[in-house]
């Protein structure tokens, strides 16, 4: 399994960023197309129904679709997925002296919370991190 250093995971960053782009937007389709079926579910005229609720399954499937995708490709990197909403990543990560897990949540600027191993599920807590002397 690989594990990241903080420099190695801020590194791995943009890449993690640009996935986590992807996810919001299949979320948002998601979103749309299940709001559209609601929609069109209540509609009283059948013509054209079936129709659009087969070509809004076919949109919901491709969202879903580019969801798992995301996924595969954050654990391709040998990443965690935690949550996909807020997008969660856990970084398996080393420190001079220890294993730890580093977080990264969507809307983060860099890698700056983790956890001890084994204490994934737990609250997230803010790295401290000590300069180079």
């Amino acid at each position: 399994m690989k594990t990241y250093t903080l420099a190695e995971a801020n590194k791995a960053l943009p890449l993690v960023q640009a996935i986590a782009r992807e996810v919001l937007e299949r979320r948002r389709e998601r979103r749309d197309a299940l709001r559209q079926i609601r929609e069109l579910e209540q509609a009283t005229s059948p013509e054209g129904l079936c129709q659009s609720l087969s070509e809004l399954d076919a949109h919901l499937y491709q969202a879903e679709e580019g969801l798992r995708n995301a996924k595969r490709e954050y654990e391709s990197l040998g990443l965690t997925v935690l949550r996909m909403n807020p997008v969660t990543i856990h970084f398996p990560g080393r420190t001079r002296t220890e294993s730890l897990v580093f977080c990264w949540q969507e809307g983060e600027d860099g890698v700056g919370h983790g956890h001890p191993t084994g204490e994934e599920n737990e609250p997230r807590r803010p790295l401290r991190v000590r300069s180079a002397e």
